[in-house]
């Protein structure tokens, strides 16, 4: 069998964007294109009856939207000097057609028959831009370039990772008329949009609307068409609402009261009011990590009499029903399910099992049928160390996993990497993971393990505030030592730590409190989280729960949880990567363990990477992918290899 190696990325094939008309299954996938360091994408059309698979759009991008006459709505890849967004249909034959040009920064589109629903982004120095003369568009552009070079701040949270400074932006919600394209905002200028949802007459909007300071707590909005009024619903105050959904006619949300552990609730619309009709330990989602996605992946789609959504409990994420008043699991397989979608009341999904890249599979009988394979040959004469199930016992029992290295000799002697997941609420499982792939072909064994803070068991394990950089300090290191115990033919003198986001703060901590891996590769790492909680895109959250930094309690505890605290402790040579566009894990987080370590002599190195965030590893440019993954294994390999 031959090596997988960190190039073999490229010809790999992610699915995304999965959707239906009733008569066809959509969905895009994404491919690099290194000859323009970016990503190249084909939308396909699967037809279930002939099993045939169609690719009928091949661009830059394949954003698509299913009409209610069964066409599809392409968004064009075009460049203007104004804010507009244009659109061409897309018939059954792959054929394009001009459709339609909105003076707007649309990021999604909806068919509602005589309208179109579209949410955009707004300036709200500018709000009405969309009635905008040309000659007052220009005059908005010149007003832009002209104060192109400084940045105000007026407004918390200011930058959100992936989108870059937020400042004075909100989402708004826009009614299309077909006809005539005239445009009917539904929403005030200083509301943000995170949802909405469509009944008879009336569009359901969840939303903050806020002048200086964003609440964590989104309000529910109804706008009714009739007479094209606003008015406020529910007015909330203490529910972290994730998602809005429609079930039976009556308008349900997903949302927590607390936003730290992992418990959702379902909520049912009653009148003014949100009441729950179901709480949960787990976060209704897909939690499983992985390095082999790309795009949009929707994990939720409302049925006749049901919802179907995705829900991750210990290693797996998997299909469920909400059906107004219980959760009840309709799938068991062994991966990720990511996307689903429902087709004449039958469900489809993408996903990769049994320790293979995404496909698209119809669900049948609880069961996954596999429809495509579109990897299957990238993968078919390499090798893929398959994960043996590892568990140890800290406070709770600790799930994990170990692949052996490539040629594998039970009289040998092996390396380590010790693989760290980010979130924390997330969870490492049967998933095919790239960079584990790549190390066990290089001839390391990787061991990964789900920590107290992983997702898919229950509240009190997944609650970070708690467990963070203690209980899970301890997990790692006792299923390490388990590690060791049942492969004798890893070497105990050539042990290496590396990971991501919480793995990288996690990696920072461990260094900080022991000696006993000879190298580490911290990735968009957290080093002082004190100063972190100040300028993180996700800091607002936190705080809300559990008070702002001031609070003397708060303060102390982030320090002694900080591993700047302890730097001058760390004799492990460290790689730290780190993005510049990095607002989840800021470039100076790494900055600070890296010049700490700099002024104490010890070995340390850091590659930062121009205009990439914090999805580096998962959506970066290719060639960017390639040098994070070649930086991180050279490191490695120079330091313990032998």
């Amino acid at each position: 069998m031959k090596p997988i190696t960190i190039e073999t990325m490229n010809d790999y094939r992610y699915l995304s964007a999965l959707a239906s008309n009733n008569e066809y299954l959509f969905f895009v996938d994404t491919m690099a294109d290194l000859k323009n360091n970016d990503y190249s994408q084909r939308l396909h059309r699967y037809c279930i009856d002939s099993k045939e698979d169609k690719v009928i759009f091949e661009g830059k991008r394949a954003d698509y939207a299913v009409l209610k006459d069964g066409r599809l709505l392409i968004r064009n890849n075009e460049k203007s000097d104004f804010i507009e967004t244009s659109y061409s249909y897309l018939d059954d034959k792959g054929n394009l057609s001009p459709a339609f040009k909105l003076p707007l920064a649309v990021n999604a589109i909806k068919d509602f028959g005589d309208y179109y629903l579209a949410s955009a982004n707004v300036d709200i120095h500018c709000p009405n831009y969309f009635k905008a003369s040309d000659d007052e568009k220009k005059a908005y552009h010149d007003n832009l370039k002209a104060n192109a070079d400084y940045l105000v701040l007026d407004e918390y949270p200011f930058f959100y990772n992936g989108a870059g400074f937020i400042n004075g932006t909100r989402t708004g919600l826009y009614l299309i008329n077909k006809k005539n394209y005239d445009i009917t905002p539904l929403t005030r200028t200083n509301m943000d949009v995170e949802g909405y949802e469509v009944i008879g007459d009336k569009v359901y909007i969840q939303a903050n609307e806020y002048t200086s300071l964003k609440d964590l707590f989104a309000s529910i909005y109804v706008y009714d068409l009739k007479d094209n009024s606003l008015k406020l619903l529910v007015d909330n105050r203490n529910i972290y609402l994730r998602r809005l959904f429609q079930l039976k006619g009556e308008i349900y949300a997903i949302g927590s009261i607390r936003t730290c552990i992992c418990g959702q609730d379902f909520f049912k619309l009653k009148g003014d009011m949100l009441e729950s009709v179901l709480h949960t330990e787990w976060m209704l989602n897909n939690s499983i990590v992985t390095d082999s996605h790309y795009g949009k992946l929707s994990g939720m789609v409302s049925g006749t009499d049901c919802l179907y959504l995705l829900n991750t409990i210990d290693e797996c994420s998997d299909i469920y029903s909400f059906d107004g008043a219980s959760l009840k699991q309709l799938t068991k397989g062994y991966g990720s399910v990511d996307a689903i979608a429902l087709m004449n009341d039958k469900l489809y999904a993408l996903a990769s099992q049994d320790m293979k890249l995404q496909e698209l599979f119809a669900i049948n009988d609880g069961k996954l049928a596999k429809l495509t394979a579109l990897n299957e040959e990238v993968l078919s004469d390499k090798y893929v160390g398959v994960p043996e199930r590892l568990n140890c016992f800290n406070v709770d029992e600790i799930h994990g996993f170990v692949i052996k290295p490539k040629d594998f000799d039970e009289n040998g002697k092996y390396p380590l990497i010790l693989d760290i997941h980010g979130g924390p609420k997330a969870a490492y499982g049967p998933a095919f993971i790239h960079e584990m792939q790549v190390w066990a072909s290089m001839g390391y064994f990787v061991i990964y393990c789900n920590p107290h803070c992983s997702d898919g068991r229950g509240d009190d394990f997944s609650d970070y505030i708690k467990h963070y950089g203690t209980t899970d300090f301890d997990d790692l290191m006792a299923f390490v030592d388990k590690a060791l115990e049942t492969y004798p033919q890893i070497d105990k003198d050539r042990l290496a730590v590396t990971g991501g986001s919480y793995g990288g703060y996690m990696t920072n901590f461990i260094i900080t409190h022991t000696d006993r891996f000879k190298v580490a590769a911290s990735q968009r790492s957290i080093s002082n989280r004190v100063a972190d909680f100040y300028y993180s895109d996700y800091s607002y959250d936190v705080t809300h729960e559990n008070g702002v930094p001031r609070d003397d309690e708060f303060i102390r505890m982030s320090w002694d949880r900080s591993p700047i605290k302890y730097a001058d402790n760390i004799k492990t040579p460290t790689l730290f990567i780190q993005s510049t566009e990095d607002y989840r894990c800021p470039f100076p987080e790494a900055l600070q363990l890296f010049s700490a370590m700099k002024f104490n002599g010890i070995e340390a190195r850091l590659c930062g990477f121009k205009g990439e965030n914090h999805e580096l590893s998962r959506s970066g440019k290719p060639t960017h992918r390639i040098r994070r993954l070649q930086e991180i294994s050279n490191w490695i390999d120079s330091h313990i290899k032998a």
